[in-house]
């Protein structure tokens, strides 16, 4: 039985939150080239400060100016990809905008013209508040789905579909390994497969781990021995997650682990008789 897939709702609305911020960036941009031709057209939701400097500030000044304080919606849009933490900064940056908005509107008699963009910014909060409460459920269904994978149960301990292979147990992991005992391959997500008498490589090249449903199938096999062919396995940094095995005939391979799927490999490891070793300075 395979893994359970991620669910692509949270990750819908965690980009969505992402592409918000893109928009905002975007209008932002138009804005200030409107400025510069000397237009008197605005578009909403839009950076407002960002906006309001190229008009206080004119020509070269303005848009320097402008830059500097839309720098960061940018910075945020492009590192929240991997890091949710991300979507935190754009929304505080999001809710401080939206406060100068309301400053200006009250300061300089205009509040009525600015409730459009009272209205954008707040639609734009929520869904940075959205996609701030997904990105957590995200990282939650990663990391149950790596436990899951790491720790399988009878049902995972199966028999491989051809049946001529035998019984085989999982661990996920990230897999480099020298083809030719030279050089290894930068590290890509992949499998280690344990057989009975044999422990199966394999890498995904579309960057996708097992953990979130792709099939050993469709990884590329990257090398294949038996337990006896292990010369040496020991851990090759100091935070007893990254596994070295050095091959008889020269070929080696790194293993990347998590914490409970390197515990997992030094469990079936051990049951056919192989020991890792500690990590030696």
């Amino acid at each position: 039985m395979k893994p359970k897939t991620m669910s692509t709702s949270p990750r819908r609305i965690y980009n969505g939150a992402r592409y918000a911020i893109l928009g905002l960036v975007l209008i932002t941009v138009l804005n200030i080239f409107l400025v510069l031709l000397g237009s008197d057209s605005y578009y909403v939701s839009s950076v407002f400060a960002s906006y309001f400097v190229s008009v206080v500030f004119e020509g070269a000044l303005g848009v320097i100016f402008a830059a500097l304080l839309v720098a960061p919606f940018v910075v945020a849009f492009f590192l929240s990809k991997n890091k949710p933490v991300w979507l935190i900064v754009a929304l505080v940056l999001t809710a401080l905008d939206l406060l100068f908005v309301i400053y200006i509107g009250i300061a300089l008699d205009i509040f009525v013209y600015r409730i459009l963009d009272i209205l954008a910014h707040i639609f734009v909060i929520v869904l940075l508040v959205l996609g701030i409460i997904n990105g957590k459920k995200l990282k939650e269904q990663e990391e149950a789905a790596e436990t899951a994978a790491a720790y399988p149960d009878e049902t995972a301990q199966r028999s491989a579909e051809n049946g001529d292979e035998g019984p085989f147990t999982d661990v996920v992991c990230s897999v480099a390994v020298s083809e030719d005992g030279t050089k290894h391959s930068l590290e890509t997500p992949g499998i280690a497969r344990f057989y009975e008498n044999e422990l199966v490589l394999g890498t995904n090249s579309m960057g996708m781990t097992l953990a979130f449903g792709s099939a050993f199938a469709s990884t590329k096999e990257r090398m294949r021995f038996a337990y006896t062919d292990i010369a040496r396995a020991y851990f090759a940094k100091k935070n007893e997650r990254t596994v070295r095995f050095d091959l008889a005939d020269g070929r080696y391979a790194y293993l990347i682990l998590t914490n409970a799927a390197r515990d997992q490999l030094a469990e079936l490891l051990s049951a056919h008789g192989v020991t890792i070793e500690p990590f030696a300075d």
